[in-house]
């Protein structure tokens, strides 16, 4: 009977009665006809007016007429107007932080310029500030000057009118702009706007500021003027000339409501009356007088205005229908010089230098107990030190069978020096050691307590020993992976180690002391060096501008045009940049490029047919750098009348590799390539009159930064080298970039050299790195750091180094090991131990979702394996930090992979907050349903196989409740039993905790 129907073109079947078996049975005779809509009206155990409504609906959609206002007699439905389209739409970018003009409270105004409103006590003025972003106020990318982001007049005739009803201040009687409203390169700015009370005759005066997105810019005044009530209506352009339409750009339809006129289309209808500047300078529109708004939301504009004196007209602006929209009495164009455009204090550098400032001492307080120390030496001998009550172990593994034994180890003492002639270096010590520190599960709640000698320059002092400065590097690296377990302490050299008799080194030392170490541990400092009994802590601060000397004093490579420079890593992005500035800017002419056969096959051919255009001399050579007797036949073979006058060595950055999958092989190879050569450099060219030795490295050596170990200590070494030989008295740069995007010839833009996402780090473009490299040559400082900060990131920032606070305004806080205060700690008291499982699965999932970048932890499957989802060691490593910041507890860097999914890791994690916590036991056949579950989420494409499977699941589900005699769950059976296969696999997904693909 049903399939008949079904011939005579029926292709809706209703069941009414109690339950959906004549559903299931429908289904079954049609064979799963996907064109047929089979459905009950009402089901067992559901509620009777959901069940109907989803019915009804259900024909609505199929396209059955239903008699909705029938339906809906006796209720208050009403129509509602939809949306044209019903897209659902994800965003996969990040928020950035609105600031003022996004944040939602009391005093926002709800418009993008003006932002939160604010009452000053006493004074009866109204303060507006608002924080100009690239993704809020995206429109001013298409207004810039000479490739200078500007805010536009027009914007603040807007925004001015809007506070004039505010302040119920009538119109905008006189606006100047005494200064062009520069933005950063970014296109970001702080603006104020405020409004001074009433002078008595019935103006209020304002005045508008703008500053760079950084707390500690200045604030600059960039235009004033007058409110003022009581102004006669306008005449402005009754008989004006007419200038045409001008339209809103579509892409800013969206926008235009946040607006009472959008400041793009009224700019658009000013520059149809700009006539051509003198050269050298820009027009603007410089002084508005008699501004009325008329009417607001017009997306397209007819421009009317009627020349006055001199370079004014008045303007009137009408909608599409004739009637006034805004009107202008009198507007002044106004000739700016183009250096006015340049960006706040010309082209910010980027630079930064390292301070140490003095940690005050704490209230006395014993060294705590659980101490070891690992090595040859007992550190327990040194002078001071005779109060440590430590145990010796000679390795990593004799420690942890000790902790498993028992033995109450917290804090543990270990040291790494010895010079280049060490073997292995110093840092591939350090990195094995860390390596099996790591790996040991016993040893998860121990904190390290690493010191190194002379790796670090706390004054003027120089680095003794740069091999130990490697260490630095790599171990600031590693606490970027492990946050709050490692500690950083370099100590005066002794004055019976050899070292360079030149090296400046501070003879007048003070052993290390359980005092120090005690105070050392209470600051809560994770890096900190001692001298002379005192301990400093480094915090990185930009460089004053009047610390960057005039080139005749510094003596810029200008000078030396005439000789030849040696550039290395000529096979490399960051030398052809270089290669390319050198010669264009400083009039370089002779150039050697020397690179490794590893790293390529020498400067590019583009590169050295535009030097050669340039009238450059090019010399490329291939040699192995870290061979000394190669690199000093390279030298050699430079002619005498071209002796060689600058040295520019770079380090380019290599791959992100996580510590735990560093290699000491990949790691030596890092550091043969630009510590070997540095150092040789330094030797091979220490008797000759150089005007410029600059060494190129890369940030991470200085802030630290996941998976960047390698680099950061070959960066850190560079920064020793530098240190060294300025206390030698020979020139000397070291210049640390933070991730830039490089540019070519072409114009291209690749991306970052390194994810920015987890520091709070913008990208550095290649005007940046070569003025950057510039002033560093124009400093009396050997080390500096050329980075974009970004000031929204860093005050957001969960785990921002220590290095970094003095930038954001906060000062060090001391911490205990294994907290941190960044994060809310999670709460499980009072919870049942179904509740306690449930929160701390939410917090796995949630933080797992953050690490991926989901919006939500939705798209986490509890039984999803972690690799699956798209985990790799980096990730893993984020997500330990994230939950050792929530949790508290100390947790495997590995430990996605040591517990493969969410589930598997909230049952480690519960044990470890909670040790009586006892797993549940999963039965055999709960593992197989387990596993059964991962296939189904990856339901076959194939519509014979789904539903060969469904037809067995059915037969599965009848067997064991007949087996059993038992009634499974009414509401799972019904829907496997009515259910097509495509809704069982989406009940799969839903019921499971599926995904699927």
């Amino acid at each position: 009977g049903v399939r008949c129907l079904r011939e005579l073109g029926v292709t809706r079947f209703v069941e009414l009665g109690p339950d959906g078996t004549l559903t299931a049975l429908t289904q079954q005779a049609l064979d799963h006809d996907q064109d047929a809509a089979v459905l009950p009206a009402l089901r067992r155990d559901r509620p009777e007016t959901e069940t109907l409504a989803r019915a009804v609906g259900t024909l609505h959609i199929s396209g059955a007429p239903v008699d909705w206002q029938a339906y809906f007699a006796g209720t208050a439905a009403r129509p509602v107007t939809l949306p044209t389209y019903a897209f659902q739409r994800a965003r996969y970018w990040m928020r950035a932080d609105h600031g003022a003009s996004g944040a939602q409270g009391p005093g926002d105004t709800g418009h993008p310029l003006l932002g939160h409103r604010t009452a000053v006590a006493h004074t009866g003025d109204l303060l507006f500030t608002a924080r100009i972003l690239p993704d809020t106020h995206d429109w001013t990318v298409n207004h810039a000057v000479l490739d200078t982001p500007v805010l536009p007049p027009a914007a603040l005739v807007e925004a001015l009118s809007r506070v004039a009803d505010h302040g119920d201040a009538g119109t905008l009687h006189r606006l100047t702009v005494r200064k062009p409203l520069v933005l950063a390169d970014d296109g970001t700015a702080d603006l104020q706007i405020v409004l001074h009370a009433d002078d008595g005759a019935g103006r209020r005066p304002f005045s508008v500021h703008l500053r760079s997105d950084d707390a500690r810019s200045p604030w600059t005044l960039h235009a004033d003027g007058e409110l003022a009530s009581g102004d006669q209506p306008s005449e402005a352009a009754r008989h004006g000339a007419d200038h045409g339409e001008v339209r809103l750009p579509d892409d800013l339809l969206p926008d235009a409501a946040r607006y009472g006129l959008h400041p793009a289309l009224v700019e658009e209808a000013v520059r149809a009356l700009l006539g051509p500047a003198p050269a050298g300078s820009t027009r603007i529109a410089g002084e508005w007088h008699g501004v009325r708004v008329h009417a607001t939301g017009a997306t397209t504009l007819r421009v009317l205005a009627e020349p006055g004196e001199g370079d004014e007209v008045s303007l009137r602006l009408l909608d599409t229908a004739g009637q006034p929209v805004l009107t202008v009495d009198r507007l002044a164009f106004r000739d700016v010089p183009d250096d006015e455009f340049a960006p706040p204090g010309g082209r910010a550098l980027p630079l930064y230098a390292l301070a140490w400032q003095p940690l005050d001492p704490p209230a006395p307080t014993p060294l705590s107990d659980g101490w070891a120390v690992i090595g040859p030496q007992d550190l327990r001998d040194s002078p001071g030190m005779a109060d440590l009550d430590a145990v010796r172990f000679p390795d990593v593994p004799a420690l942890a069978a000790a902790v498993r034994d028992g033995a109450p180890i917290r804090q543990l003492l270990v040291e790494f020096g010895g010079g280049a002639s060490a073997t292995p270096r110093p840092a591939g010590q350090a990195l094995t050691f860390l390596q099996q520190w790591l790996a040991e599960p016993t040893l998860e709640d121990t904190r390290l307590v690493i010191r190194t000698r002379g790796a670090v320059a706390v004054a003027a002092e120089g680095v003794a020993d740069p091999d130990a400065a490697a260490v630095w590097g790599l171990l600031r690296s590693a606490q970027a992976e492990a946050p709050e377990r490692i500690v950083l302490l370099d100590t005066d050299t002794d004055t019976d180690t050899d070292t360079d008799t030149d090296s400046g080194t501070n003879s007048d030392t003070a052993p290390l002391s359980a005092g120090a170490l005690s105070h050392l541990l209470a600051s809560g400092e994770p890096q900190a060096a001692l001298r002379t009994g005192t301990l400093y802590a480094p915090r990185l601060r930009p460089v004053a501008q009047d610390a960057v000397l005039d080139a005749e004093r510094a003596g810029a490579p200008d000078e030396e045009a005439h000789g030849t420079v040696l550039v290395t890593g000529g096979a490399g992005r960051l030398a052809d940049v270089f290669a390319r500035h050198l010669v264009a800017e400083h009039g370089v002419r002779h150039l050697l490029m020397l690179d490794d056969p590893a790293d390529g096959t020498g400067p590019a051919p583009e590169l050295l047919r535009d030097l050669d255009a340039s009238g450059a001399e090019v010399i490329a050579v291939s040699c192995d750098l870290a061979d000394r007797a190669a690199l000093r036949a390279a030298l050699t073979a430079i002619p005498e009348h071209r002796p060689l006058t600058m040295v520019v060595h770079i380090a380019d950055p290599s791959d992100d590799i996580a510590l735990t999958d560093l290699t000491a092989q990949r790691l030596d190879t890092v550091l043969r390539s630009t510590a070997d050569t540095a150092w040789h450099l330094h030797e091979l060219t220490r008797e000759l009159d150089l005007a410029a030795f600059v060494l190129c490295s890369s940030s991470a050596g200085t802030i630290g930064a996941p998976a960047q170990a390698a680099d950061a200590a070959a960066a850190a070494y560079l920064d020793g080298l530098a240190r060294h030989r300025t206390a030698l008295g020979l020139p000397a740069r070291s210049l640390a970039l933070g991730p830039w995007a490089s540019q070519g010839a072409t114009g291209d833009t690749a991306p970052a050299e390194h994810d920015t996402a987890r520091l709070p780090l913008r990208e550095l473009t290649v005007p940046d790195a070569t003025s950057a490299c510039d002033a560093a040559l124009r400093t009396g400082l050997p080390a500096l750091v050329a980075v974009r900060l970004d000031g929204t990131a860093l005050r957001a920032h969960a785990h921002l180094p220590a290095v970094l606070s003095d930038l954001v305004g906060t000062s060090g806080r001391a911490r205990s090991a294994g907290t941190t205060a960044d994060a809310p700690a999670l709460r499980l008291e009072g919870l049942t131990e179904q509740e306690r499982y449930q929160a701390v699965l939410d917090l796995v999932r949630a933080e797992s979702a953050a690490v991926l970048g989901h919006a939500d932890a939705g798209a986490v499957a509890p039984d999803r394996a972690f690799q699956e989802l798209g985990f790799d060691s980096m990730t893993a490593v984020e997500l330990r930090n994230r939950l050792t910041s929530r949790t508290g507890i100390a947790l495997s860097a590995t430990l996605a992979f040591d517990h493969p999914s969410p589930a598997a890791l909230t049952e480690h994690v519960l044990a470890r907050l909670l040790p009586e916590h006892q797993s549940a036991p999963h039965s055999p056949v709960d593992a197989e349903l387990r596993q059964l579950e991962a296939l189904l989420v990856r339901a076959p494409e194939d519509a014979t196989e789904r539903r060969d499977i469904v037809v067995r699941l059915q037969t599965l589900l009848s067997r064991l409740t007949e087996a059993h005699d038992e009634e499974p769950s009414a509401d799972l059976t019904g829907r496997i039993e009515a259910a097509s296969a495509d809704e069982i696999f989406a009940l799969i997904d839903d019921q499971l905790g599926g995904s699927a693909d």
